[in-house]
């Protein structure tokens, strides 16, 4: 062939090579890489392939209902799942403020009654700012990666649950607030004082108001739900837990939803509300705040997991405040 002048053929590419190069293809929208000679293959890393593992993240099906590190899962993948929302994050803000609030009122008036040596006032000061503290764990958007913070917020959440739902959060802002309020204008009678109490208590009580407002109203809702669901609730759990099943596993937040519309017309949750209803249900302190901790960056589907036994004694259960 060389004394002719034919042209060398091309030595043939290993199998390895091949893969290497499908890999640095360019994506297309079909599932796949795309490659003049190859054209398309469907069952390399792409999302959207039939089998195959999407960019975002691992999982079979769908690639891009896969586990993602970066966000979680997209609100268009999979079963329709819960787009992320950082309104949570907002709402923490509110009541993280609400319990500041206290815990400096506390502290002024504290002092003031330390140095003028009423020692029974001083005491109940201090404990209004311990309890204003605990709630402030609860919501903080600060050191949530030390281990003091986060086993804090297990203990506080397997211990004394009543503060960790929107009710009792409220109910406890409004006892906080007021008798915050009593206490300074009581045992001070300077004016600086006592607009510091008006302006420091006034706040937490009407959170806690609004709080205990919008947590009856969506528990009317969830029991609304409960009632429908008790009576055939074995059997759409089987239909809905689609991603967990058997006994050891339980409902994702669009799992829940889909089962609670089907089921409830005219009944439907916002992410939001979703997250209210877990922290709720799970029974499980250190599986809820595993959870809660993985919500830092917003709310997404696989973020929350409900257990089935959780499910099941909530249907044969009474009302669940939120």
């Amino acid at each position: 062939q060389f004394r002719l002048g034919l042209p060398k053929p091309p030595h043939p590419q290993p199998r390895c090579a091949q893969w290497h190069r499908s890999m640095s293809m360019p994506h297309t929208n079909q599932g796949g890489y795309a490659d003049d000679n190859t054209g398309l293959l469907t069952h390399s890393y792409g999302g959207g392939s039939p089998d195959g593992y999407g960019p975002s993240g691992y999982g079979p099906g769908h690639g891009n209902a896969g586990y993602n590190p970066g966000g979680g899962y997209p609100g268009a993948a999979g079963l329709g799942g819960v787009k992320v929302m950082g309104a949570g994050s907002h709402v923490n803000d509110v009541y993280f403020a609400a319990a500041m609030c206290v815990v400096i009122g506390a502290l002024l008036g504290g002092t003031s009654l330390f140095f003028a040596f009423k020692a029974v006032d001083w005491l109940g000061m201090s404990y209004l700012m311990l309890f204003g503290l605990a709630l402030a764990m609860l919501d903080t958007p600060f050191l949530k990666s030390v281990k003091f913070v986060a086993e804090s917020k297990m203990y506080i959440g397997k211990y004394v649950q009543f503060v960790t739902r929107v009710t009792g959060k409220g109910v406890t802002l409004i006892f906080l607030g007021s008798t915050l309020f009593l206490m300074m204008w009581n045992t001070n009678k300077g004016g600086f004082m006592r607009f510091l109490a008006v302006i420091l208590s006034l706040f937490p009580a009407m959170v806690g108001l609004a709080s205990v407002v919008v947590g009856t109203m969506k528990s009317s809702n969830l029991e609304k739900v409960r009632r429908n669901l008790e009576p055939i609730i074995e059997q759409q759990y089987d239909q809905h837990a689609l991603r967990h099943r058997g006994p050891n596993g339980g409902l994702t937040m669009t799992e829940f939803n889909d089962m609670t519309e089907k089921n409830c017309p005219g009944v439907h949750f916002e992410p939001l509300d979703l997250k209210l209803i877990f922290n709720a249900l799970v029974s499980d302190p250190s599986w809820r705040m595993a959870q809660s901790g993985q919500q830092a960056g917003g709310l997404s589907d696989e973020m929350g997991i409900i257990p089935r036994q959780d499910v099941l004694d909530w249907c044969r259960g009474g009302r669940v405040l939120l």
